[in-house]
């Protein structure tokens, strides 16, 4: 191996509720055209640095930069995913609208660290909610360091591409214990929002992995939450409505960053969400049971609702990260909704 490059990846071992008013807010995320395809360009297409930024994701107007040469990029990422996924009899994701996965390689690209986390302290499943996503997210970041310039061609780029998607798929089990290749090759996954950054000695990769198979909004009014929405690809029945809790994210410095774990976790299992029951009822066993006031799925469309109060009381303030599940579990989530209950 070149004395000269180093190259790292980190795994995502599980797999996200933004109340009305901040989805109402970022609808114009989901509303306004972002195709991969035709991209934002900025900069020179090599050595980008100084146009490249990670803006707050509330409060402030998001900009996401994407290099000129994104949507062949993009393109050639997602052909070397689904030639892996096809070796292993798997269906195609197609890209995502979510621009999830471009906001968080710009971060790490600008600020200098390699992370799941950002410098806001948000997790993947909080920018996926955030930044308009429906579905459930679990995320891959790789990154390839050079120390002397390198990255100075299409060609260049890529080869790191395929490289970084390589070494996650076939040489993952020492660093990540397989996490990535999981992720890749998990057969729930139906869409991808990829994220590229680089300048000529540094190459971000994040590849953000969605199951979407409801296009599903939430509401929250007077303690009474309501997830609702219209089944878009055909998926087995649901079993459950989990939920995590995380504290209020922090900012963190690049020291801070590099002082995480490896990997991310789902937070604190709470409890979570059943059916309506009356007579012999089922329960979580380590945490809080909640059942439904309603509880509507079928072929088309899902609505459920339920009181969120029982679910804050141990915790209080923070956020709560709704998973709604086909096997009890976050792996078999088709949301991921985080709620930023901060008062």
């Amino acid at each position: 191996m070149n004395t000269d490059r180093s190259t790292s990846v980190k795994a995502k071992e599980f797999v996200f509720i933004l109340s009305a008013m901040l989805l109402v807010a970022l609808l114009f995320f989901l509303l306004r055209p972002i195709p991969p395809l035709t991209p934002k360009t900025s900069g020179t297409a090599y050595n980008r640095t100084s146009s490249v930024y990670s803006p707050p994701l509330i409060g402030n107007r998001l900009n996401i930069t994407y290099p000129n040469d994104y949507a062949k990029l993009a393109n050639y990422t997602l052909d070397l995913i689904n030639s892996d996924r096809r070796n292993f009899g798997l269906e195609p994701v197609s890209l995502s609208m979510v621009p999830s996965g471009q906001q968080h390689a710009d971060s790490m690209l600008y600020f200098g660290y390699f992370s799941h986390w950002d410098t806001q302290g948000f997790k993947p499943y909080m920018r996926y909610t955030l930044l308009g996503g429906r579905g459930s997210v679990s995320e891959n970041v790789a990154y390839e360091y050079w120390s002397k310039p390198h990255y100075t061609s299409l060609a260049e780029v890529e080869q790191g591409i395929k490289e970084l998607e390589s070494m996650m798929v076939y040489n993952d089990s020492i660093c990540c214990n397989n996490g990535h290749r999981y992720n890749i090759l998990n057969p729930l996954h139906n869409k991808v929002s990829i994220g590229i950054a680089y300048n000529s000695t540094h190459l971000y990769l994040v590849e953000d992995f969605e199951n979407y198979y409801v296009n599903a909004s939430i509401k929250l009014e007077d303690n009474l939450v309501t997830l609702y929405g219209n089944i878009v690809n055909p998926i087995q029945r649901f079993t459950s409505l989990i939920v995590y809790y995380d504290a209020k994210p922090e900012t963190m410095n690049i020291t801070q960053l590099k002082a995480l774990r490896h990997e991310y976790t789902p937070g604190i299992f709470v409890g979570g969400i059943l059916p309506q029951c009356f007579f012999i009822c089922e329960k979580f066993e380590n945490g809080t049971t909640v059942y439904a006031q309603e509880w509507v799925v079928d072929s088309y469309h899902v609505s459920i609702s339920f009181t969120l109060q029982p679910l804050t009381q141990k915790f209080g303030p923070g956020v709560y990260t709704l998973y709604l599940t086909t096997n009890s579990s976050v792996s078999g989530s088709v949301t991921s909704f985080s709620l930023f209950l901060y008062n």
